[in-house]
């Protein structure tokens, strides 16, 4: 090879053969880059590579072949779908590699002449006859031309040496020297320079190419031979393991732009085409053998494992471009995502939830791919038409989902695959009934309600149609199944009593759960009632709903009908199909009062509950709650441990929290994915790991021996439920409600000094679980200490009495009024939080000048930051007087009635029983309190402070310290934002609970300071503002008590607790000590008390015992003797089965 042409020439023709450029115009160039046509190729090939007549003649006959295949596809390339794509059998070997009828002529002539060249005996011209073979229908033909070969994996055994010259068939440069062809395939990769590809200059990338062609005809001839044995046509296919190794690791992945930099570099995928070709059908036929064959419990050290040939594919599929045989490679991905499903459905619980599980990055990866060739391949579909594929790929993803827990917090990939789904379908009901799950899951609300009712319309239109045209048997697949259908309005149905439960406006609560009712009854109408399950579903749907109405529309004439169809159905339920949650529901149910309620059978069912699901707290949680109304308080604690334990055992599994979903955590491959990216272990799981289960463990296949098509991924969908997961976020929270519950009852058996040690630890517990900084101070209360001296926590707290840190009971305090009611959602992973500097102290009365003689303040100095609670300006009494008016407004004048000014009581608002009818004997005496001098130093919990009070010094004189810097903090996303509310509100009621604890045990300042806590975390809780009320109720400044519980009902005017604090201090006499001692208290409060009272127990308040105690008492001061003893009697009854804490607080009505 002494003239350089010699060498262009025979590099160009390599290059064409392993690009594969069938159907190039011009698939070389000259020497003096001048484009040359495949004969002109040929034509300078034979004029100056001279002695290689059989070289040309085998390029030519291949040429000319593959040209002839192409004409069996839709289009003329062979990079789109091979030979042939049947939609309806896309698992079949079909007509591959076949000829057409009306191209057999031609292809039998190019087998007659390169069989007049099988004289010379090379194994390129066995190999080149083979494939013409089998194109024309010869498979035993086929298989009979291989086996002449002695090895088909050995390359180097025939490419011949320089010798053979004249006989030279495999493409390889004759080199001066002997030993120029012992050069391996692995080196030919690694030693050559970039864009200079000596793997294809020295014949071996063709000959890997003729390699893996023959052994994927040898694997089809026998498919087509022993169509009963496709065991034989698998090991074939897996005989090439060496060949895809060899690839995996040597050949680098590149696109056109990224070549190595080399100038006109085509890429990894443009320069081995033909080997792409043939190893990608190859993988494709062995996975569809293997996924029939093969059990999925298979290991892949086993070595023949489907895992194996998954992660070859995954490999593989880097060096393509979305536009090579996208049908195909769907298939493929199909079936990868299928096993992967269904593989994860044999995890434990606790491998299900190990940090970020490595099958889910995988199947992302997947998914992604998928999503990148749907968009080549498919379009928006026409009128009359369903994009098949794209809604068929949200099942999978949901499955996915489902597969990984189904947790709301991991749900955002899977609605960013919904939303880029809804740009190719139109009006799917698949995608509106997943999104509506998981918009819900996620805690996006709103749209979830949309995407509900845009399914309600879409299906009910479908169906319509559908029968109006007489296709009632083709109505499942224009307008959803019965099941799907029913199963999603029952969870559509439940989810918006959960929201209507929630919603503080009384309309859009009453409208939400009317709308309830509303998917309730169109469910009924495609109800299978075969299926007792799905009509149990409903039925416990429709019991659950008859009770939030019950709440809800808060209508006393229907009440007692709503709340007793609410117990008839969720009995049929519990009879018929009994579950976990239709056990506790009707435990609920049983524990109202009211003429059925029966707390013995409530607790035999929430017994049932937590023995049918004893992960779930909330179980645990209503059992004790039960257990301690009936007065069996050891019972009681025990199975408030066993809640405990439960909810501690759920938040440990997590605590690593894997990375959120709604972030790009995994390495989502694109298509320029370079091979340091790739799985270093070819078994389709990264770093070279299967699902983490039992290796040996059978799970069966994933398709069976008879399937022609792949079974639509809708099969992979697991039943709704009757609830969503919850997340941890919910998790932590419930978690907590059982330890304030455990606290509660502790102190109603022991008293306040029974529980200080306890209530420590929930603060620690919350600071370890949330990781919410509970020690950022107030600025303004710091800043206002009368030394600058800065002393550590250990020395105030050695000078100072240690807090007691306990959490209040409904049962036992003045106050219920912490909003625990409210439905709390998911709880975000903590962020920064910056706390603005809040309000002062009190001033003291010796402050100089700070307080006029009428007891009104002067407006503070600058220096001042005056508190929205404990600053709150006493002169402005004006302000007082327009609340009362309001209120005046409210009640109608010489009646005892709430006008229809928000006549309503609001729904989901926390409730906490106050001032108990029946006081225990631990609860302090606040007279021998206030005669204490308010010199007491606060001493709440991480505080480094001492009381204003403990100092004479005129406060304006002191210097505030300018408040420290924000550490910066990244953006937070809406949902942070509110989850980050949630942490706050939660926080700021813990805090509350322990003032009413330190007000309770005779400690007002520390009671004060905890208040102030509360308001740094949510200034906007109105729970801060009762029980700033109840502080001054404890100070007998009954005055300022009525402005902060008016202000409290400014900011919430559905707030139970803040309207009968308000109303007891109407129907208590005049505080001023001018008045005569038997005083009585003034007329027109004593029918605003009554007013409100009247709607209260009518509406949000008809269970709460206190309402009907003080409306009493207000109907005796009115001189209506014969409503006050119905009131007590009622109140009475109320009484006696309350137990620590209020249910709907604690637990909720709606699971």
């Amino acid at each position: 090879m002494s003239h350089p042409k010699d060498k262009h020439y025979w590099t160009q023709l390599r290059a064409a053969l392993t690009g594969g450029q069938w159907e190039v115009n011009f698939p070389a160039r000259a020497p003096n880059a001048i484009p040359l046509s495949w004969s002109e190729l040929l034509r300078k090939f034979n004029k100056h590579c001279s002695g290689f007549p059989d070289v040309a003649e085998l390029a030519s006959q291949t040429q000319a072949l593959a040209i002839l295949l192409s004409s069996n596809t839709k289009t003329t390339s062979l990079d789109v779908d091979g030979n042939h794509f049947d939609e309806s059998d896309p698992l079949a070997l079909g007509q591959e590699c076949i000829l057409l009828e009306e191209r057999i002529v031609e292809g039998t002539q190019g087998y007659s002449i390169l069989h007049s060249l099988t004289g010379s005996n090379t194994e390129s011209i066995k190999l080149a006859v083979a494939y013409y073979a089998y194109a024309l229908g010869q498979p035993s033909e086929c298989l009979s031309y291989l086996s002449q070969v002695k090895d088909l994996l050995d390359i180097e055994s025939h490419i011949p040496t320089p010798s053979t010259r004249s006989h030279l068939s495999a493409l390889q440069v004759p080199h001066a020297g002997a030993d120029s062809s012992a050069s391996s395939w692995t080196g030919s990769f690694t030693t050559a320079p970039p864009g200079s590809a000596p793997d294809i200059e020295n014949g071996k990338s063709w000959a890997m190419t003729e390699s893996m062609r023959s052994v994927c005809l040898q694997g089809m001839s026998h498919e087509r031979i022993s169509p009963d044995d496709p065991q034989t046509a698998l090991k074939t296919y897996l005989t090439a393991s060496p060949l895809l190794k060899t690839i995996n690791d040597e050949i680098p992945c590149s696109l056109p732009s990224q070549a190595g930099g080399a100038a006109g570099d085509p890429g990894s995928f443009a320069r081995y085409r033909e080997l792409w070709r043939w190893t990608e059908r190859l993988l494709r036929r062995a996975i569809i053998l293997a996924s029939k064959l093969h059990d999925l419990g298979q290991s892949p050290a086993e070595g023949d494992s489907v895992w194996i040939l998954f992660g070859y594919y995954r490999a593989c599929s880097a060096h393509w471009p979305p536009t090579f045989r996208p049908n195909h490679r769907s298939t493929v991905l199909v079936i990868h995502l299928r096993a992967l499903v269904l593989r994860a459905r044999a995890l434990s619980p606790a491998d299900v939830k190990i940090r970020a599980p490595k099958w889910v990055s995988t199947a992302r990866s997947a998914i992604q791919e998928y999503r990148t060739l749907l968009n080549t391949s498919t379009t928006f579909p026409r009128a009359g038409e369903r994009n098949v594929k794209v809604e068929d790929l949200v099942d999978l993803c949901v499955a996915v989902w489902e597969a990984d827990g189904a947790v709301g917090e991991y749900a955002g990939w899977v609605i960013d695959a919904l939303w880029w789904a809804t740009r190719l379908t139109f009006n799917s009901f698949r995608v509106f009934r997943h999104m509506t799950r998981l918009l819900y899951v996620s805690g996006d609300s709103e749209l979830a309600k949309r995407t509900l009712r845009l399914y309600v319309q879409i299906v009910s239109k479908a169906c319509e149609a559908t029968l109006a045209e007489g296709d009632g048997a083709h109505v499942s697949e224009e307008a959803d199944t019965d099941h799907h259908w029913v199963d999603t309005l029952v969870f559509g149905a439940r989810m918006l009593c959960r929201l209507a439960l929630q919603e503080v406006n009384y309309t859009t609560a009453l409208d939400l759960a009317k709308e309830a009712g509303v998917m309730i009854e169109k469910a009924k109408t495609r109800l299978p009632l075969e299926d007792l399950k799905l009509v149990t579903s409903v039925q416990l749907a429709e019991g659950i709903w008859s009770s939030v109405m019950a709440y809800t529309e808060q209508e006393p004439l229907t009440r007692s009908a709503r709340l007793a169809e609410s117990l008839n159905l969720l009995t049929s339920a519990v009879e018929a199909y009994p579950t976990p949650s239709g056990h506790h529901h009707l435990a609920l149910t049983l524990s109202r009062p009211g003429p059925s309620q029966n707390l013995q059978l409530a607790i035999e069912h929430a017994r049932e509950s937590v023995e049918g699901n004893p992960a779930e707290v909330r179980h645990w949680h209503l059992l004790g709650l039960l257990l301690a109304m009936t007065g069996d308080w050891a019972a009681a604690r025990s199975v408030l441990d066993f809640g405990i334990e439960a909810g501690e055992a759920d938040l440990g599994d997590e605590e690593g929290v894997r990375t959120s979903a709604n972030q790009s955590a995994i390495n989502i491959r694109d298509f320029a994915a370079s091979s340091d990216q790739l799985p270093s272990a070819a078994n389709g799981h990264p770093n070279g790991e299967a699902p983490s289960s039992q290796s040996s463990e059978s799970l069966g296949t994933i398709l069976e021996p008879a399937h022609t098509t792949i079974p639509s991924s809708d099969t992979l969908l697991q039943p709704m439920g009757d609830r969503p997961n919850p997340s941890r976020h919910e998790r932590f929270e419930y978690s907590l409600q059982v330890r304030m519950t455990q606290l509660a009852l502790t102190e109603f058996v022991a008293g306040p000094e029974g529980v200080s040690e306890k209530w420590l630890e929930v603060f620690q517990w919350f600071r370890e679980k949330r990781g919410v900084n509970v020690d950022d101070r107030r600025m303004s209360i710091d800043s206002r200490r009368v030394s600058t001296e800065t002393r550590p926590l250990s020395e105030i707290m050695s000078v100072q009495e240690p807090p007691p840190s306990v959490v209040e009971p409904v049962g036992t305090g003045e106050a219920f009024s912490a909003a625990e009611g409210s439905q709390l959602e998911d709880l975000p992973t903590p962020i920064p939080i910056t706390i603005t500097p809040a309000s002062p102290g009190v001033v003291p009365p010796h402050s100089n000048g700070d307080m006029l003689g009428d007891g009104q303040f002067t407006n503070p100095t600058p220096l001042e930051r005056r508190s929205n609670s404990l600053d709150e300006k006493a002169g402005d009494i004006s302000r007082g007087q327009k609340v009362k008016q309001v209120l005046k407004t409210r009640v109608h004048k010489g009646q005892a009635t709430f006008s229809t000014i928000s006549k309503k009581i609001g729904h989901g608002v926390g409730r906490r029983s106050s001032l108990n009818i029946k006081r225990t004997a631990s609860t302090p005496d606040f007279h021998s309190v206030l005669g204490q001098p308010p010199s007491q130093a606060s001493s709440i919990h991480l505080r480094q402070y001492q009381s204003i009070h403990a100092s004479q010094q005129d406060l304006r004189l002191l210097e505030v310290p300018p408040p420290p810097s924000p550490s910066p903090t990244p953006p937070a996303t809406n949902e942070q934002n509110s989850r980050s509310a949630k942490d706050r509100r939660l926080l700021s009621d813990l805090w509350l609970m322990s003032a009413a604890i330190f007000r309770r045990l005779g400690k007002i300042e520390q009671a004060r300071g905890a208040i102030q806590e509360a308001e740094v975390r949510d200034e906007d809780n109105p729970a801060v503002w009762v029980q700033l009320g109840l502080y001054y109720s404890a100070l007998n400044d009954h005055r300022r008590a009525i402005e902060t519980f008016q202000k409290a009902l400014f900011l919430a005017p559905n707030d139970v607790s803040a309207t009968v604090h308000l109303c007891r201090l109407y129907l208590s006499p005049p505080s001023d000590t001018s008045q005569p001692i038997n005083a009585q208290p003034d007329r027109d409060n004593i029918d605003l008390a009554v007013g409100l009272l009247s709607d209260l127990t009518k509406g949000a308040g008809w269970d709460v015992a206190e309402a009907w105690y003080f409306l009493a008492k207000g109907y005796k001061l009115q001189g209506r003797r014969d409503r006050e003893r119905e009131c007590l009697s009622y109140a009475l009854t109320l009484s006696e089965s309350r137990g620590v804490r209020d249910v709907t607080a604690s637990v909720g009505w709606c699971l």
